[in-house]
């Protein structure tokens, strides 16, 4: 089981990082192993660098966008892909600041769906040390 977590960079960052995403990883991933005594500077560092989500805007446009697919469904705050056909098995969950998302495989259907809304987030796997650009995914894959 991957874990991913997903970010909405500044403008600003994203010009700079987008040929380097590297130094954007490692900036995100001290972040996100920081020690729980230095967390301002985290939350300074973190807000820096990343813009809101839009919860609400992003789980409407979700739910709409899916609603009618037969391996879709919304459990509370998940949105739940459950393609048997595909063998995919993908819960999403978008929070004010990140959205996480847990899947089966190294794809899931909810990057194309993403990718309609905002093709610019930053995809991180922290366990994995494995981190792309949404709109680069298609040459990733």
């Amino acid at each position: 089981m991957r874990v991913f977590y997903i970010f909405k960079i500044k403008r600003e960052f994203l010009s700079l990082y987008q040929d380097n995403p590297k130094t954007l990883f490692t900036s995100l991933d001290r972040i996100y192993r920081m020690n729980r005594n230095n967390i301002t500077l985290g939350y300074n560092l973190f807000n820096q660098l990343c813009n809101p989500i839009g919860k609400d805007e992003l789980d409407r446009f979700l739910y709409l966008k899916l609603h009618t697919k037969m391996f879709y469904t919304k459990q509370g705050e998940d949105h739940v892909i459950n393609d048997l056909y595909k063998d995919e098995i993908s819960i999403l969950r978008v929070k004010n600041t990140y959205i996480r998302l847990e899947l089966n495989h190294n794809k899931s259907f909810f990057f194309e769906a993403l990718s309609k809304y905002y093709k610019d987030y930053f995809i991180c796997d922290f366990t994995s040390s494995d981190y792309f650009f949404l709109s680069n995914l298609k040459t990733l894959v």
